[in-house]
């Protein structure tokens, strides 16, 4: 092949790969690396130390600073620097200033949040596992002052993703988990037996650093200047803080719910905080795979088609995220519900890890999973509305699910004594009320969204994904497996005896009905 040949075909390579589908799928392709090392590395922690006191203890301590971290930054970052970053359009000098004054605050306040945890984390951990015994408490303090810090590099790499995004680069930022997670693992296999509990909170901080550093070095030979001419004075910085309250506040649903479930699992078993953690483990991988990867992609360019007032277009790319995220979600929930326990058990059964445990967590996950639809829709919903500036939305959206998913718990735990599948059916209530919200706003606020052709498209995939429920109920029940007197690879099997002709039927039935003939857009 001749060079001019070579670099056509390089240039036609490089577009294909441009295009909007092939993005989603190869950031939904970094997306599954990333869950699936997550996976792994929950697989190791529950093979090393079962659901026992330093497993109890590391489960609290190291939600704690992540929680923290989602309450006051995660979304309010993302959510207000994208929309500000990209309102400067070609102006890259300003884009670049207001970068580095808003990366500037995020370290003071990350910083801030670092030492009050710190200083703090004996009462703390007596607020949110007040069930605990002494000597888990105890740990879990230990644990916690350790790996508060961890925060700083979060933030820092939150901002830096918002940076890749707005400036079209989807797939490094969606590979950063991967990188971490297997620094994580490297640990386990390594290092545990020297260092223990200890070690592995360590292990952590340095993963986040590993993923700072992985963005802000490309970044830097990209001509990004972090930090300088940082200027807490930037008016743009005080537009994205004004928006920032109320999109904090909007995201807060996520971890407060997480935090809720951390709270009453206390009061329902000594190991339940555990329990609770790899079933949200499992419930936040499959639902992150299937959601953020859209989401992600779809956000930056409704920035600009709403700042540019394009509104026929900016319906139809949020029309473009809806239906595939409901065609992705609504069959993985049904088999998930089916398949809970095999996918457990395959996942954590062995070592520490009991059949009992894994029981539990399995109906645990059922609960959850109810969710998986509306968690999309919130994702899907709240990028729409930060898109048009309407932060307020969400926020009433997640005070609506916050309020319901405490009320139901506390009424189904402590006034009936409903265990710890209360506690999951809580938080996919609170999670469907606050879908409830986003949806009824959006008939007011987005005008036009709901066309017959969309109702029509919604139409088919819930038909799809009923029958794809009942075909995968009746595989199952024919294949009557025990799954907890089971082997890991008879799990799989049964899992892919029941999953795979399912999805066969309803790939056929989308793809005669026609539901994507348009495919994901995009605005260049």
């Amino acid at each position: 092949m001749r060079s001019g040949e070579i670099k056509t075909f390089g240039g036609k390579l490089k577009e294909f790969f441009k295009k909007p589908v092939m993005t989603v799928a190869f950031m939904m392709g970094a997306t599954v690396l990333a869950k699936l090392l997550g996976m792994l590395r929950t697989i190791l922690l529950a093979l090393n130390y079962g659901t026992g006191v330093e497993a109890s203890a590391f489960s609290l301590a190291s939600r704690v600073p992540l929680t923290f971290f989602d309450l006051l930054f995660s979304s309010a970052i993302l959510g207000c620097f994208i929309p500000v970053y990209n309102s400067f359009a070609d102006d890259t000098d300003g884009a670049s200033e207001f970068a580095s004054s808003f990366l500037a605050v995020v370290l003071l306040a990350t910083g801030a949040l670092s030492v009050v945890g710190m200083l703090g984390a004996d009462i703390i951990v007596r607020l949110l596992g007040p069930g605990l015994s002494a000597e888990t408490a105890a740990l879990a303090v230990r644990i916690l002052r350790i790996m508060f810090p961890m925060v700083v590099f979060t933030g820092s790499t939150y901002t830096l993703v918002g940076v890749m995004q707005s400036r079209g680069r989807f797939l490094l930022p969606a590979f950063i988990s991967s990188i971490s997670n297997a620094g994580v693992i490297v640990y386990f296999l390594f290092f545990d037996g020297f260092f223990g509990i200890y070690g592995l909170s360590i292990a952590y901080i340095v993963s986040w650093l590993i993923q700072l550093l992985t963005l802000a070095i490309p970044l830097k030979r990209d001509g990004v200047k972090l930090l300088a001419g940082a200027n807490l004075k930037n008016p743009a910085l005080f537009k994205a803080i004004k928006m920032s309250l109320p999109v904090m506040l909007g995201s807060w649903l996520a971890p407060i719910g997480l935090l809720a479930g951390t709270f009453f699992s206390t009061f329902v078993a000594e190991n339940g905080n555990v329990i609770f953690e790899y079933a949200v483990n499992a419930f936040t991988m499959a639902a992150g795979i299937l959601t953020y990867s859209i989401c992600n992609y779809l956000f930056p360019s409704l920035a600009k088609l709403s700042s540019e007032a394009h509104e026929e277009e900016f319906l139809e790319t949020s029309r473009s995220g809806i239906i595939p995220a409901a065609a992705i979600i609504l069959p993985f929930s049904a088999a998930l519900t089916v398949l809970s326990g095999e996918c457990i058990a395959a996942m954590y059964m062995r070592g520490d890890f009991t059949a009992s445990d894994a029981a539990s967590v399995a109906s645990l996950l059922c609960m959850l999973v109810l969710s998986m639809p509306a968690f999309a829709g919130i994702e899907i919903f709240s990028r729409i509305f930060y898109a048009r500036s309407l932060p307020w939305i969400p926020m009433v959206s997640a005070g609506a699910g916050i309020a319901v998913n405490i009320v139901s718990a506390s009424v189904m735990v402590f006034g009936f004594d409903r265990g710890m599948n209360a506690i999951g059916i809580s938080y996919s209530i609170g999670l469907y009320a606050a879908v409830a919200v986003l949806v009824l706003f959006s008939f007011f606020k987005l005008k036009g969204l709901y066309n017959k052709k969309f109702a029509v498209s919604m139409l088919k995939v819930v038909f799809a994904a009923v029958v794809f429920s009942v075909v995968s109920y009746f595989i199952y029940s024919a294949v009557n497996n025990d799954p907890y007197s089971s082997s890991t690879l008879k799990n799989i099997l049964v899992a892919m005896a029941v999953f795979v002709p399912s999805a066969i039927v309803y790939v056929v039935l989308i793809r005669f009905s026609g539901v994507f003939k348009g495919g994901l857009k995009s605005r260049k």
